[in-house]
């Protein structure tokens, strides 16, 4: 972690809440950090100018263009590659051609797979797979762009977890969800910054029920870090203006994996069953 990160996250806890709001969006963004103007980063965070300017002088900068040049240095450096050149070229250039597009893609789904992979472990993998397994029932949350998120770990669980649903305050039923998680249950929460309302509040309802929390989210100061019995952190940087999903979707992808290792035989018999009922009612094309 570059030692600029590691100040913010290590100085995150004694900043006031708005401070916060501006720290956790420079966790999750150093590249727009590195490319745009302060008042940019204040819209994208949803904080006033003068926010950024406190922070920069509560981390210790005169000012708070010295914050943004350790920015640019983090984004600059030539060891990270096709996407260290993409940063360089839209801080020289101010953007890109259409023509670059598709490889500034490229180069940032790379990072977001390899951060998204350097933060995890085969023993964070498989104790996340043991806590679902375990479970009493298995509730899962993903709200706005992580909806797509949970319904895949929930289409692809379908048949080792039976009972799971999907957390989504349809028809107003939001609090009537939470009340269903127990003391002996796990909650899967996906959320970026900036984090849904409802995702951080139910990961704090399931903390205080005594349930176990799974959290895919973007930084280590994270609402949903908090209380979570097993955290992974995912890249999720894109030159679009949608956060990427890939370090998301690889994660469950991982998690569904380590489930049906997990479960040996159990899963290969509960696939196979669930094939053969799909085939008997014509499900699959025969072309």
């Amino acid at each position: 972690m570059s030692d600029i990160l590691a100040t913010i996250q290590k100085e995150y806890q004694g900043l006031s809440p708005q401070l916060q709001v501006a720290a956790r969006y420079m966790l999750s963004s150093p590249d727009d950090v590195a490319v745009y103007s302060m008042r940019e980063i204040a819209g994208r965070a949803f904080v006033t100018p003068a926010t950024m300017v406190r922070l920069s002088s509560k981390l210790g900068f005169e000012k708070y263009n010295d914050l943004r040049d350790r920015f640019r240095q983090l984004v600059s450096r030539p060891a990270s590659g096709y996407a260290a050149r993409a940063r360089k070229l839209q801080l020289e250039q101010g953007g890109l051609s259409s023509e670059g597009l598709l490889g500034t893609l490229l180069s940032a789904e790379k990072d977001n797979l390899q951060t998204t992979f350097g933060n995890m472990d085969e023993r964070l993998l498989g104790d996340a797979a043991a806590t679902l397994v375990n479970a009493d029932r298995v509730h899962m949350i993903g709200l706005r762009k992580c909806n797509g998120i949970v319904s895949f770990f929930k289409y692809a669980t379908r048949v080792f977890f039976p009972s799971a649903r999907m957390i989504t305050g349809a028809a107003g039923q939001f609090i009537e969800e939470l009340t269903e998680i127990g003391p002996d249950d796990v909650l899967l929460a996906v959320a970026f910054d900036p984090y849904t309302r409802e995702t951080v509040e139910a990961v704090r309802f399931a903390h205080t029920a005594g349930a176990k929390i799974i959290a895919i989210t973007d930084s280590p100061v994270s609402p949903l870090a908090e209380n979570a019995a097993h955290l992974f952190i995912v890249g999720n940087r894109s030159p679009s203006f949608y956060r990427s999903l890939s370090g998301a979707l690889i994660t469950v992808q991982a998690l569904v994996a380590a489930i049906v290792t997990r479960l040996g035989d159990e899963a290969i018999d509960a696939l196979e069953k669930s094939d053969q009922r799909l085939r008997e009612a014509e499900t699959y094309w025969q072309g």
